[in-house]
């Protein structure tokens, strides 16, 4: 699988889980991409596990016994064994992690829609012993234009420039799934209209 295979393997499986838990398909592809080490790892094809979750005490689940690399506060690496949360397949992997998410303390991610931000928090909230772990992420969004998978998901509202009759005119863009639309009142304060209703229909009409 090449990388930008990966990315949209992870990301379709991120979109489609965003409605359910509000957490940005771009933070969960930097993260695979990190975790897995764009699912080369044992855990990822073994266990579709792609984000390293330990199973714990009160995983009831499959697991798979691996060897992981923590970090000190001080940046010293060291290794350990441990069991991972283990899954049937990829969808399941994706939605197991943002089960994962629901604990309590990462309850801040939730509807984050900067990415930066999200990558900060989820380093803050105990996520990585990385001490570079954000840094990391952010430089992945950015290298592989992560946040379009954002795109399909939140409502993008950009000043941008339309002509009409000739005439250049700067109105709000909403993007959205791929397709840009125009806010109904910009478009008519362009056209020199009003904007009506007719039930939930908008009417535009001259002044």
């Amino acid at each position: 699988m090449t990388n930008k295979e990966f990315i949209d393997m992870i990301g379709k499986a991120a979109v489609a889980e965003y409605e359910r838990f509000k957490i940005l398909p771009s933070l969960t592809i930097a993260q695979a991409i990190l975790e897995s080490n764009w699912g080369r790892s044992m855990l990822s094809q073994k266990a579709y596990n792609y984000f390293g979750m330990k199973a714990g005490s009160g995983w009831k689940g499959a697991t798979y016994s691996s060897k992981t690399q923590e970090q000190t506060p001080a940046g010293q690496a060291f290794t350990i064994n441990a069991d991972f949360r283990a899954y049937p397949d990829v969808q399941a992997g994706i939605r197991g992690y943002y089960v994962f998410l629901q604990y309590p303390r990462y309850a801040n991610l939730k509807g984050v829609t900067d990415y930066k931000e999200a990558c900060r928090l989820i380093k803050a909230d105990g996520w990585a012993t990385d001490v570079k772990y954000t840094d990391k992420l952010v430089s992945l969004i950015e290298k592989y234009g992560l946040t379009k998978y954002d795109e399909e998901v939140l409502e993008v509202v950009e000043k941008d420039k339309i002509i009409v009759n000739g005439k250049e005119c700067k109105v709000n863009m909403i993007r959205k799934d791929g397709v840009t639309y125009i806010k109904t009142r910009d478009l008519a304060e362009v056209l020199g209209l009003k904007v009506s209703s007719k039930g939930k229909i908008p009417v535009l009409i001259k002044e």
